[in-house]
């Protein structure tokens, strides 16, 4: 049961970075014209939990360890290809969220969004030199409080808020999004579950890839509802649930603020591990020195705006990630 709920915090740690806890992801992907149809995160919730279940039952199955392994059993011919396209989705998502940090801090604080970003960096570069085990340290600690903030939030807005429901729409294919939202979050899944092969077992994997898309599903369902009552006044910001976690008080403006940035800290530290297992460091000097390397590197791309990022270039990943999603279905 222990070693299923890490897991499942490692896999919602993922999912849940800045597009999500933003809320940003959440419109652009689930605020349909149906606003009250449920089977597009149905949908996504399925999809979670069969990816996830096959990538961790793969591993324990075949005792792999390591994902360029997983990759190369799983794609063949195209393994080259798909592991291209994963660690450069890897990169760029890790950078993402280094422009998200400095977006948030700029929101909140009115600071510079570089002191976002290099606050962010360097916690980044503290969990990678602790390899495997700092990513699931950080994630068994942070993304309960990610959950209950998120929920909390959510919740209480629909419970207490006079405001009218809005029924905009951004998209008109809820099915295709809702694939394509998975899809993109698959392409990292192996890269952060398929090293916690020590942690698995029949159970384990079970309870893992069942409440981590439980979980996600729930979020999504209430973040939906809630960002709907707001629309049109958190339609084109970057950050959607921190606006309306201020336009709901100071208070909840704090709270959130938390939730945010250790939201994009789960995520940032799951994409950039991801990237630099790749590399297979044999000694603590070398991981510490190829963290700092590539921390480094990403700085200059978190100049991007982080919308545009969202909306963009995850909707390009999107697709590619299919390819990646039919393999592991096929494969099965």
């Amino acid at each position: 049961m222990k070693n299923g709920l890490k897991i499942a915090f490692v896999y919602i740690g993922l999912v849940i970075g800045a597009g999500f806890a933003s809320g940003r992801e959440i419109i652009e992907y689930f605020n349909m014209k149906s606003q009250r149809n449920p089977f597009p995160v149905l949908l996504a919730i399925f999809l979670f939990a069969t990816i996830s279940y096959l990538i961790l039952n793969k591993a324990r199955r075949e005792g792999i360890s390591d994902f360029s392994e997983f990759v190369d059993k799983e794609a063949g011919k195209l393994a080259g290809f798909i592991k291209g396209i994963m660690y450069l989705f890897m990169f760029c998502g890790f950078f993402v969220m280094l422009s998200a940090g400095g977006a948030l801090f700029k929101s909140a604080f009115g600071w510079d969004d570089k002191v976002g970003v290099v606050a962010l960096s360097l916690i980044c570069f503290l969990v990678f030199s602790f390899d495997i085990q700092g990513i699931v340290a950080i994630n068994s600690i942070l993304v309960p409080f990610m959950i209950f903030g998120a929920t909390y939030l959510s919740v209480s807005s629909l419970l207490y808020s006079s405001e009218t429901v809005s029924v905009f729409s951004l998209s008109d294919n809820p099915y295709v999004s809702a694939v394509c939202y998975v899809s993109y979050n698959t392409i990292t899944a192996g890269a952060v579950l398929v090293p916690l092969y020590s942690l698995l077992d029949k159970k384990s994997v079970k309870i893992g890839a069942i409440v981590g898309s439980a979980v996600l599903g729930v979020l999504i369902f209430l973040i939906r509802e809630a960002l709907n009552i707001y629309y049109e006044k958190v339609l084109y910001s970057p950050m959607p649930l921190f606006d309306m976690a201020a336009l709901r008080g100071e208070v909840y403006k704090m709270m959130y603020l938390a939730v945010l940035f250790t939201s994009i800290c789960t995520t940032a530290v799951s994409h950039g591990f991801g990237v630099l297992s790749r590399f297979k460091f044999k000694t603590r000097k070398q991981r510490v020195l190829g963290s700092g390397i590539f921390c480094l590197a990403a700085l200059p791309f978190s100049e991007l705006n982080f919308s545009f990022l969202v909306s963009s270039l995850y909707l390009v990943f999107g697709y590619f990630g299919l390819i990646w999603l039919i393999i592991l279905l096929i494969r099965k």
